[in-house]
């Protein structure tokens, strides 16, 4: 009997498209944007990502002068490409680092790159890469009015601080003048993989989230006032004007822009009594209320969230013992992100130009109960 072990498919495609010399994120070359966009539509999606981020990032790192050592032209501290990085890997999975050299082969900056900006080269006949492609607006939303072509892109090498490495990058590139130096990419699905977010599976739940959300604020805005139909007799005495001063009226009576829409019939038989008849309203807030309740639940589910981290379900139970529990789990769900941090930090300041201590240890996040007055 053969048992065959079944392949899970990605949820994006990634394809070398040899115009750009690249390999895409997504059939259209924008999966992170379409995180982006997703999460941000999503309350529940949003909530759950700010504590994560916020429990990654920790309270900075435990060596405060390492904290507060300056790492690149911008006067941007150790702590600040924390920040960002947290913030990248929570929503991305991955994060980049920009690294320059000098003569001696240190390390003399490190520069925040946003995520979303950063594709892999395209692949040899062997499938083998060692750069990644950097541009600021893959997805054409902002150069949509200018076409922008393979010579728009940065290609930058992959990091690797072996002498020998930098040195014969240094020379393809014609000096150090013009060396661009290395990007360290990081992805929790491994080397040169394209990363994804722990909570993909539940980005469809996030659209359904918004979905409500939208038929909420339409049933709230249109449904408020009662819609129906004013039936009335034709006055055919009546001017221009006074039909124009009719319709204000009743324009506004209705109130808000999209509540209460009112059809003005007018009719020509003299039996016809004047009379407002109104359109059955739906609320479907009620009907929406059990999916709504599901979709939270499966979003903090896939954060591995406590749900009091968020405020939800707690009810009266809202004690310092349990945000201090939650504190302490929720530590040790994201203490994988910041021991992966940690290793990253440790690989690029071992070889910075300046000594440090050598301690890039995450001091993790603290409850702190708020004193009443």
């Amino acid at each position: 009997m053969k048992i065959k072990t079944l392949k899970t498919e990605k949820p994006y495609e990634s394809r070398n498209d040899k115009s750009l010399g690249i390999q895409t994120f997504g059939d259209g070359n924008d999966y992170p944007q379409k995180v982006d966009h997703i999460v941000r539509k999503s309350a529940t999606g949003m909530s759950c990502l700010n504590n994560y981020r916020k429990f990654i990032q920790g309270r900075g790192f435990v060596d405060k002068v390492f904290f507060g050592e300056i790492v690149n032209r911008k006067g941007q501290t150790a702590d600040y490409i924390l920040s960002q990085i947290s913030s990248d890997l929570a929503k991305f999975g991955g994060f980049c680092l920009h690294t320059n050299y000098n003569a001696n082969y240190r390390i003399t900056e490190v520069q925040y790159i946003p995520f979303e900006h950063v594709r892999f080269e395209e692949m040899d006949d062997e499938g083998r890469f060692d750069k990644v492609a950097i541009h600021w607006d893959w997805c054409r939303e902002f150069t949509q009015l200018r076409k922008w072509r393979k010579t728009d892109i940065d290609f930058i090498h992959l990091y690797n601080p072996n002498p020998a490495v930098i040195q014969q990058q240094v020379d393809s590139a014609g000096g150090w003048a013009h060396y661009n130096g290395q990007v360290y990419y990081f992805s929790n699905e491994g080397d040169k993989t394209y990363p994804l977010p722990i909570f993909e599976s539940t980005l469809t739940d996030m659209s359904t989230e918004e979905g409500i959300t939208n038929i909420s604020y339409r049933n709230a805005r249109k449904s408020f006032l009662s819609a129906g139909m004013l039936i009335d007799r034709r006055n055919t005495d009546q001017t221009a004007e006074q039909e124009n001063a009719t319709e204000k009226s009743l324009l506004e009576f209705q109130g808000d822009a999209e509540a209460g829409k009112i059809m003005y019939v007018e009719v020509n038989s003299d039996d016809e009594i004047p009379q407002f008849v109104p359109f059955a309203v739906n609320n479907f807030d009620k009907d929406f209320e059990a999916t709504r309740k599901a979709v939270r639940e499966s979003i903090g589910i896939s954060f591995n969230q406590p749900p009091i981290l968020r405020s939800e379900d707690v009810g009266g139970n809202f004690g310092a013992d349990l945000m201090n529990n939650a504190y302490d789990y929720y530590n040790s769900v994201t203490e994988v992100e910041r021991i992966s941090i940690e290793r990253v930090f440790a690989d690029i300041f071992r070889h910075w130009h300046r000594t440090t201590t050598g301690n890039y240890s995450i001091a993790p996040l603290q409850y702190q109960q708020t004193q009443r007055l």
